[in-house]
């Protein structure tokens, strides 16, 4: 009977030391890790939703990004819109002289910078080409290509929609302008100085004529117009950029709240783990003494 208990007291002990050693190896892989397990397989009934929240995350960064970048390229559209309206504004205040050299000369350098405005590249694309990034948007490269054209509107070579973006599950945002629609009253205003120039009434070359003044006095309200739609395409983009930047936002502190429900999902507390792996060393010492001792009990020192 002594040997029958001291068997059962040897395997209980055993199996105590074995579930202590196993809590070690449990509580050292969270200390290492950080994790309450090392895979989905432990995390038993929270592994679906630990799984279905790291996809809501991934989701989530991805529209963030995708939206960081919509706001980038719109940044860019501000900026190559601020130059096409100072093209405008110079042109019209040139308009004003009566000095027709001035004019013209001031013409071509404004017709440049809307040129180079309304072919402002992005990431490998042009900002105002829509869907078409093969080409720049504006096949002029001159005032003579725009009287060559048959209209302003000839000279535009962007395609007929704007790219969209999607920015969450159920909603995408068109990306940018085209130079079509920003640009063709105002090349349409160099067009018809250039035409001027060219024509009987030509050339804008010292002082003005009286012919040349009524002229250009008419055409300053045509060069207005185009600023005035120019200006409303900046407040168009303005808007745009507030909802993307909203967007950003809106993604990003999801992102951070699905973090931190992963994070309460499987991430270990590192102080309860520290003090369960000493704990469990402890009982560990303390089961292989006992199995230890047990191992050894004979009955030879009782019948000697």
């Amino acid at each position: 009977m002594t040997r029958i208990a001291t068997a059962a007291a040897a395997q209980t002990a055993l199996l105590d030391l074995m579930r202590s050693q196993r809590t070690v190896f449990e509580t050292q892989q969270q200390l290492a890790t950080g994790k309450l397990n090392p895979d989905l397989k432990g995390a038993g009934h929270r592994a679906e939703t630990i799984a279905a929240a790291y996809g809501s995350r991934d989701r989530a960064e991805g529209y963030k990004f995708a939206a960081e970048r919509v706001a980038n390229k719109m940044e860019i559209t501000a900026t190559a819109l601020d130059k096409l309206s100072e093209a405008a504004t110079d042109l019209r205040v040139a308009m004003t002289t009566i000095d027709g050299t001035h004019i013209m000369s001031t013409a071509r350098e404004a017709f440049e910078r809307a040129r180079d405005a309304l072919s402002t590249q992005y990431a490998g694309g042009y900002v105002f080409g829509g869907t078409r990034t093969d080409t720049p948007p504006i096949s002029a490269d001159s005032l003579s290509d725009l009287v060559a054209a048959p209209t302003a509107a000839d000279v535009f070579v962007n395609s007929s929609r704007r790219p969209v973006a999607k920015l969450d599950d159920n909603y995408t945002q068109e990306v940018g302008l085209l130079a079509s629609e920003v640009g063709t009253d105002l090349m349409a205003a160099f067009k018809r100085l250039a035409e001027f120039d060219a024509g009987p009434d030509g050339p804008l070359n010292g002082p003005l004529t009286e012919a040349q003044q009524t002229y250009l006095q008419g055409e300053i309200a045509n060069v207005l117009t185009a600023f005035d739609r120019i200006n409303d395409r900046v407040g168009e983009n303005g808007a745009l950029q507030s909802r993307v930047e909203a967007m950003i936002s809106n993604q990003d502190q999801k992102a951070d709240y699905l973090t931190k429900l992963i994070g309460d999902l499987e991430d270990a507390d590192m102080a309860e783990a520290a003090t369960r792996f000493q704990q469990a060393q402890t009982a560990v010492d303390v089961a292989a003494k006992t199995f230890s001792t047990l191992s050894q009990v004979s009955l030879l020192p009782f019948l000697r």
